[in-house]
């Protein structure tokens, strides 16, 4: 299984999904936060990160993601079944850009069950490197319009580290910076 979010420039990447020896490679542009909807989206399905958050902090998304790639849209549906996740990817025609109506669309491109512990620190792996690579403030930088998904980050990786939540309610101030920063630079194998 790989999850890898690469070439990230001028408001663009390269997403690319290999599971159950299907490899598919996505485009998505800076006109969605592609990579903040989508940890964001993991994050509200995760038993883990829901527990000590506050309500509607990763809110429970209906129907799924959107990712812009140009004339496409990418939906992205994630369904929790326990420790099963599916995963079904839809491309439809972006209404913004594409105003011819193509028969042939929605058409379901990609659709795979797959174990959802191991998919969760598949992403927070290659989140990881990311943030260790590029930065905050250098992620923004290429992507433009938004910032790294910091918060959905920190919390699916202390799950999938210590298999608990990042418990911020039971302080009165939340979390320290020490606390926030020691998960940020901590290795994950």
């Amino acid at each position: 299984m790989k999850f890898s979010y690469d070439d990230i420039k001028s408001g663009n990447a390269t997403c690319v999904l290999e599971i159950n020896n299907q490899k598919f490679e996505f485009y998505p542009t800076f006109h969605s936060d592609a990579l903040g909807d989508f940890v964001t989206y993991l994050a509200a399905i995760h038993p883990l990160c829901k527990l000590s958050w506050k309500e509607g902090a990763f809110h429970k998304i209906n129907g799924g993601i959107e990712w812009h790639t140009g004339p496409m849209l990418l939906c992205w549906e994630l369904k929790r079944d326990f420790d099963e996740l599916e995963i079904t990817i839809t491309e439809t025609l972006n209404p913004n850009i594409e105003r011819k109506k193509n028969i042939n669309l929605p058409i379901t491109i990609f659709k795979a069950k797959v174990n959802f512990n191991e998919f969760v620190l598949c992403v927070v792996k290659e989140l990881d490197r990311i943030i260790k690579q590029r930065g905050i403030l250098g992620y923004r930088q290429e992507w433009q319009n938004y910032t790294f998904p910091l918060d959905g980050f920190l919390a699916l990786k202390y799950a999938c580290l210590y298999n608990k939540p990042f418990e911020i309610t039971k302080k009165k101030s939340g979390t320290s910076i020490d606390e926030e920063l020691n998960l940020l630079i901590k290795n994950i194998d």
